[in-house]
């Protein structure tokens, strides 16, 4: 019987949980607000987890294996203004052979929502979060690789080069 009782109330004492933690009684929980971001540069340490050069993409287009890596990647900031500019320098490699380097710049606006920053590219179709970890490091889900189903790229940066 205790069992029951307390199975009864644990959903209950979740939903009271989340209603206290509503500042306005109004029954919606409001996100915590992202941590500041600093205006300077920002560089890329890390891509999915890996060391740079990281590989971003891998597919087959037919028969060909294409592999697509980042070298190297860094954000301009500037908090005030709400803008950023992105350069980054990617590898593509077909068949384990290098076929081309490509650099890509992008920029945009960006503005808080709730505990991440909405990234807009103003040059691209691209569209993505940031989230300040530290004043010195913050985690992107980006779009890198410009190809149709191409992953997002979970990238690390700090504001140290790497």
């Amino acid at each position: 019987m205790p069992d029951i009782k307390l199975r009864t109330l644990l959903p209950l004492l979740a939903l009271a949980t989340t209603l206290a933690a509503c500042a306005d009684g109004s029954g919606v929980v409001t996100p915590p607000a992202a941590a500041p971001i600093s205006t300077g540069t920002w560089y890329m340490h890390e891509a999915n987890s890996e060391a740079l050069p990281a590989r971003i993409s891998d597919r087959f287009i037919g028969v060909i294996f294409e592999e697509i890596f980042v070298d190297s990647a860094r954000f301009e900031i500037d908090a005030t203004a709400g803008t950023w500019e992105q350069r980054f320098w990617t590898r593509v490699n077909l068949q384990q052979v290098e076929d081309r380097r490509d650099f890509v710049f992008d920029q945009g606006t960006f503005v808080p929502a709730g505990s991440v920053y909405a990234f807009t590219s103003t040059v691209r179709a691209r569209a993505f979060n940031v989230q300040v970890i530290n004043a010195t490091h913050f985690r992107t889900d980006e779009p890198m690789a410009f190809h149709t189903g191409a992953p997002s790229v979970v990238g690390t940066y700090r504001t140290t080069a790497p």
